[in-house]
């Protein structure tokens, strides 16, 4: 006899977005059940403890973009007052190293960012200021059109015309970043931090669509650096289920979703692989990957524009991830400890980024790394290690096939990641074995096993570039969360705005939501 359970609301996933939209309409009196395919809730924000005593975040740890959310910067779900979430902003904000051993810092104040800066170029540091002036005039533009559903208030291009120099922001949209950094910086070291600061959402920098990168993480750096939540990155999906929990809500773990299932064409529920069927007596809100979505009712039920949609939705670059554990702050050759940022890294000059960004784009095998993210959160932390040890991960761009004559990722990556760490070693001495006490390596393949979400290891919901952002996001036309089959809605990294850990397509689907099923949304 097949299981049967019921509520108002279905949720098929738990990433962060649809916790967001589960606590919304939660807190709206609906009844929540969601289900999702991993052991623990929060899809890319989870943090796990990998070896006794080391709380290691498996995907996201920096949370800056989400400050500017009004879940966190109006605490509108209450995470912060009432659930126990806590942030810190470190300084310095960053440090990297560049191919001929130069280093670049950055700091919180920034006088300090801009006295590093012109070490290279007083021409580019001055530059730099008047980017992040032209940043602060724009970014509330660029923050309606993310944190709102699209259709339904002013398209970015009107409100960025609204500005002294819209046509110049409605063009650096259109640029790659590449294109933007190489314009309005000279400094080929200037230009290959602001090209590694800008690649940390594992986009195409080369690619129409991703102009505004270089500002709007600069700006975003600038001002609230790499923020770090307190405890790991997955305390906030600790806050989200304890806000959904205290309004009735319910999550099960352990079910991966099968199917959806069809009553009259509209969806009402969702059936898992062991056959119970998850019932919605209002609606079905999925964060599944839109490219998995698909294959879970008839291709007749979705329309040929939105099959057409899926199948050329571009998933992204895949990334690899290794995990120490260290007896000591990876330390720069020539620095102290102390200049180390949680958020550091080894930058390449741009015309090598593009190269082997290109390259993976081909699915051609990439040996090295076009630019490496060396995250030590233990630096302002330390609750998540022993005393006295650090836990650091490296994060790099790879290509979908296997590098080294591979017949696929299992065969190489430990190969992969001795050499990822014997480049570290180049500009950070003290990432050897001597200070290394264990590593943990996981694949593009490993990460997918790990979140059937991030297909191939692709981490951030799919690629930004103009032919899938704004309203042609997932799918040209169904952009507004609403999908063609009546009943069921779409939220997490696929949607508008994309990827990374912002909230605002949680945010968005709730506003959407809440508007169909007659509740008024809070704020």
């Amino acid at each position: 006899m097949t299981e049967l359970h019921t509520a108002d609301i279905v949720v098929a996933g738990a990433g962060h977005n649809a916790l967001i939209t589960a606590a919304y309409l939660a807190r709206a009196g609906k009844s929540v059940l969601m289900v999702d395919a991993r052991p623990i809730p929060g899809g890319g924000v989870a943090t796990e403890e990998y070896l006794p005593g080391y709380f290691m975040d498996s995907c996201s740890t920096g949370h800056t973009i989400i400050q500017s959310n009004p879940v966190i910067a109006q605490d509108t779900l209450g995470l912060v007052s009432d659930h126990g979430l806590a942030y810190v902003d470190p300084d310095p904000v960053a440090r990297v190293a560049m191919p001929d051993g130069e280093q670049v810092g950055m700091y919180l104040d920034p006088e300090r960012t801009y006295e590093e800066f012109a070490r290279f170029s007083r021409r580019d540091a001055d530059t730099y200021l008047a980017m992040l002036e032209d940043w602060d005039r724009a970014k509330v533009a660029f923050g309606a059109a993310n944190n709102t559903p699209i259709g339904w208030g002013k398209p970015l291009d009107a409100l960025l015309d609204e500005l002294p120099n819209g046509g110049t922001w409605r063009r650096r949209r259109a640029l790659s970043a590449v294109d933007v950094i190489r314009h309005e910086f000279e400094e080929e070291h200037i230009q290959a931090f602001l090209l590694w600061e800008a690649c940390q959402t594992f986009g195409s920098v080369d690619l129409p669509g991703s102009g505004v990168m270089p500002y709007s993480i600069m700006g975003g750096r600038q001002k609230r650096s790499w923020t770090i939540p307190v405890g790991g990155s997955g305390r906030l999906t600790d806050a989200l289920v304890s806000v959904i929990e205290a309004h009735g809500g319910r999550i099960e773990c352990g079910v991966t979703v099968a199917r959806l299932l069809l009553e009259d064409g509209r969806c009402v529920g969702v059936e898992s692989t062991d056959g119970t069927q998850y019932l919605a007596r209002e609606a079905v809100l999925s964060t599944i990957h839109v490219k998995h979505l698909l294959d879970m009712a008839p291709r007749e039920a979705w329309g040929e524009d939105f099959v057409y949609g899926v199948e050329t939705y571009d998933i992204g670059i895949p990334l690899f991830a290794a995990f120490l554990v260290m007896d000591e702050v990876p330390t720069f050759a020539g620095k102290s400890p102390a200049d180390t940022a949680v958020s550091s890294g080894l930058a390449q000059w741009p015309q090598q980024v593009m190269d082997m960004v290109r390259d993976i784009r081909d699915r051609k095998p990439v040996i090295g790394s076009a630019w490496t993210l060396i995250a030590t959160p233990t630096i302002v932390d330390p609750s998540r290690a022993p005393e006295g040890k650090h836990t650091v991960k490296l994060l790099v761009p790879c290509s979908h096939v296997a590098p080294y004559g591979g017949a696929s990722w299992d065969d190489v990556k430990e190969r992969h990641a001795d050499a990822m760490v014997e480049y570290v070693a180049t500009a950070i001495p003290n990432v050897t074995e001597a200070h290394i006490e264990a590593r943990i390596v996981k694949s593009p393949l490993d990460i997918e096993r790990w979140n059937p979400h991030m297909i191939n290891g692709c981490a951030h919901g799919g690629d930004k570039g103009v032919p899938f952002s704004g309203p042609l996001r997932p799918v040209p036309g169904w952009a507004s969360h609403e999908l063609p089959i009546p009943g069921l809605y779409q939220t997490g990294g696929t949607t508008h705005p994309g990827g990374s850990i912002t909230g605002s397509p949680g945010r968005n689907a709730a506003m959407v939501m809440m508007r169909d099923l007659g509740l008024e949304f809070p704020g």
